[in-house]
């Protein structure tokens, strides 16, 4: 009888653990949606709601829109990850999915510059940061709403999975937006996608808004809570702090190499068509997709440290004679070749990277603490790596930048996973490692 409880019992909890991890990704896909979409759609609105007559100037400002959703992001780190210390990670990430479906729904529906003038401007750059506030505060606490709810030795895979989940939104809400620039589709068929994503996230509110909290949460749910838990971060936690900054750069810095910067020689240099650069670069989102999960699984069985450091140590390694290769071969099938690599460190750094931020932190300092450190890092050395590289590459005229570039990213990654402090025993991976050394030894 006590066996059958047990079972049953077990298997309601199992049932709650998947509905918070489908609803938390729901949430994660539809915030990277609405970032691929206003992206893909970018230049297309310019003329709709930045209307100029110069072109050029009309899509730097569409483009600037769209830039300024990212520098939202550390502020999103601050604003949700207060709410989730204080108040609980379910109710951070209801009120995230409602404000990011918002701005995505007004998207869908809002009229151009041609119908009420600069308030249309006004309301889109409105929508676009606020949709970048959102994302600061999302992928944090959905990671670590579901890390918290994982079973102890599969968080690494919890946190892929969250982290495949955008990669996933990002595929849609390209697929969709190229569906819906056809020449069979209607002028305002741009605006389809948007008010799908909007649907989406109606569905992904009503399902957070149905899940219990985390269990950590709830379990140190008596504790004294900082006033402004990000302030106690800054003062008691500052190394494990600009660990997480540099972790949050290290995991974006290859993708945004791979992706946009690569793009953009494909565009400049080979003069490929725009379209095909879209295709190559869905491709190797699908590809992150799959690689995600098994590097998750993979990190929970040789460790999370392990897996992020051999990851920097490759691409410190590969670097130099990838970016030489491209001086001497600049070719359409190496640059997928080194695409392809770039894809596999992306993951097997960014795959363990929030189940070990998770242990940086205790409880009521953890969303604070992560979202506004990685969406920090994020923002400064990430999403910039396109612009950084560009810039350096034309100022130097060298094309071998991105080699260094990489290297630097390897490197602080390293320094940054072992400099990072666990909270639950209070040291470092490097110094339990000192540790281990001589135990293995005398064992021996």
């Amino acid at each position: 009888m006590d066996l059958s409880f047990s079972r049953r019992r077990s298997k309601i909890q199992i049932k709650k653990n998947y509905k918070a991890i489908i609803a938390a990704m729901i949430g994660n896909a539809l915030e990277y949606y609405d970032v691929m979409l206003y992206g893909f759609f970018a230049t297309m609105l310019a003329p709709l709601f930045f209307p100029t007559d110069n072109k050029a100037i009309s899509i730097i400002t569409s483009l600037g829109t769209f830039a300024a959703g990212f520098l939202m992001r550390p502020l999103g780190g601050i604003v949700f990850g207060y709410l989730g210390d204080k108040f609980g990670r379910r109710q951070a990430l209801v009120l995230a999915i409602f404000l990011v479906t918002l701005p995505t729904l007004t998207i869908g529906l809002l009229p151009t510059y041609a119908d009420i003038g600069i308030a249309a401007s006004i309301i889109l750059v409105i929508c676009r940061l606020l949709q970048g506030l959102c994302v600061g505060g999302e992928y944090s606490g959905a990671s670590i709403f579901v890390i918290e709810y994982t079973k102890k030795g599969k968080e690494a895979f919890a946190g892929s999975i969250l982290c495949a989940a955008g990669f996933f939104g990002g595929v849609l809400g390209t697929f969709l937006g190229f569906l819906c620039t056809l020449p069979f589709m209607p002028p305002w068929g741009w605006r389809i996608p948007f008010l799908i994503g909007a649907f989406i996230g109606l569905i992904g509110y009503y399902m957070r808004s149905q899940v219990s909290e985390s269990p950590d949460f709830i379990r140190h749910k008596r504790e004294e809570i900082a006033k402004v838990p990000l302030l106690i971060v800054f003062q008691n936690k500052k190394i494990n702090l600009l660990c997480t900054i540099g972790i949050g750069a290290t995991s974006l810095i290859p993708f945004y190499l791979a992706s946009v910067y690569m793009g953009y020689l494909l565009s400049s240099q080979l003069q490929i068509p725009t379209f095909q650069i879209m295709l190559i670069n869905v491709g190797l989102n699908i590809s992150l997709i799959f690689l995600l999960p098994m590097m998750g699984i993979i990190a929970d069985k040789v460790g999370k440290e392990k897996l992020m450091i051999l990851s920097s140590l490759l691409s410190i390694i590969v670097a130099y004679p990838f970016f030489s290769s491209l001086e001497n071969n600049l070719s359409l099938m190496n640059i997928i070749f080194i695409q392809a690599v770039l894809g596999i460190i992306t993951a097997g750094f960014g795959a363990p990277s929030m189940a070990l931020l998770s242990s940086f932190f205790p409880v009521h300092e953890r969303y604070s603490g992560i979202g506004f450190g990685y969406a920090l890092g994020g923002a400064l050395l990430g999403g910039t790596t396109p612009l950084i590289l560009a810039s350096l590459s034309n100022w130097l005229d060298s094309s071998i930048v991105p080699a260094y570039y990489l290297m630097f990213s390897g490197l602080l990654g390293i320094v940054c996973v072992l400099g990072g402090r666990k909270e639950n025993h209070n040291s470092s991976f490097l110094h339990t490692w000192m540790e281990d050394i001589p135990r293995g030894l005398k064992s021996a």
